[in-house]
């Protein structure tokens, strides 16, 4: 009788453990199995919020916040992708070489444009070349107007370019593009330039003006060149004049000196051919600040439109410093 109990204890542990070991694995196997499908959730919304990110991070332009280099590049990629044609050329040329862009009168380049600026021409080669826009307006909605050679093929507003290139993610071409742009160059076989050295006979501007100046007073930190030499300035902002001493009748591209002096300080005023010095007029002085040579740039009334010293390192130094001895 033992034996038969002891016999039917052991079968029954048996069953016990064969009917429980089936249901515990397929526990465990789904535990497992419930683990495994919760990590790759995590991991596939992981890997899709990644992907989201990416597709978020494409570097942007800014219409408000861009300086005269990556103005020149962003045109001439919009133009290049809207219109082709020369544009096209340049801009190809561009990524191998230098983006050149010349500031040109109307008159020498034949435009006939209600806009009174100057115009831009545009060259990956060096060279003139029928690429051509003018600017009128401030910021964001500063107005282009795009040639090819003398046909204008329309006008855009900086803000409308800017989101052109957004959309299409070129903003990567237009900035590495717009460290190799070079501003107010001399292209080969632009007639406005040969004139110019042609009849550039005396010296007219004061050598204490001439030189190449920077500033960072741009409100963005951004640095600004102005370029002047015996007869001529010219600046970033598209302000170019060739200057002779008198004022001589009318022209579209020269202008003349006067000297005058604002607050106890000696500026040049330099005012287009046919009108009076007063609002319009550049006026540039040659002054001292903190022991460094720099040039003044200010309005009718005096007022300091900008600081210019010899070195971008000591514009940035002194970036949108005001002086107690200039007006503000």
């Amino acid at each position: 009788m033992k034996h038969k109990l002891t016999v039917l204890v052991a079968i029954s542990a048996a069953l016990t453990l064969a009917g429980c070991s089936p249901t515990t694995q397929s526990n465990r196997q789904s535990s497992q199995s419930s683990q495994s499908k919760t990590k790759n959730s995590s991991d596939n919304s992981n890997t899709s919020t990644a992907s989201s990110k990416n597709k978020d991070t494409y570097t942007k332009l800014s219409a408000s916040k861009m300086d005269y280099k990556t103005t020149a590049s962003a045109i001439a990629v919009y133009a290049a992708q809207k219109y082709g044609d020369t544009w096209e050329i340049a801009v190809n040329a561009a990524k191998q070489g230098n983006l050149g862009v010349a500031f040109r009168s109307k008159a020498a380049t034949g435009i006939t444009s209600d806009n009174d600026g100057y115009v831009y021409e545009v060259s990956g080669t060096g060279k003139s070349s029928n690429a051509r826009y003018m600017l009128a307006g401030d910021g964001a909605d500063k107005q282009v107007t795009i040639f090819v050679k003398q046909r204008n093929l329309g006008t855009t507003s900086l803000k409308d370019i800017v989101a052109y290139l957004n959309q299409k993610n070129d903003a990567d071409l237009v900035k590495q593009l717009a460290k190799k742009t070079q501003l107010n160059v001399k292209l080969a076989g632009d007639e406005d330039t040969q004139k110019t050295t042609n009849n550039s006979s005396a010296s007219v501007i004061p050598s204490s003006l001439q030189g190449t100046w920077y500033t960072a007073d741009t409100g963005n930190g951004n640095i600004d060149t102005l370029t002047v030499t015996d007869n001529k300035i010219n600046d970033e902002a598209g302000f170019s004049m060739n200057v002779k001493a008198k004022n001589s009748g009318s022209s579209t591209s020269g202008g003349y000196m006067k000297q005058t002096t604002i607050n106890g300080i000696s500026f040049y005023s330099f005012t287009n051919m046919g009108q009076t010095p007063g609002q319009g007029s550049t006026y540039l002085a040659a002054h001292t600040e903190d022991g460094q040579s720099v040039i003044v740039s200010a309005n009718s009334n005096g007022r300091t439109n900008a600081v210019y010293w010899k070195t971008e390192a000591l514009a940035k130094k002194n970036s949108n410093k005001q002086f107690s001895d200039l007006k503000y």
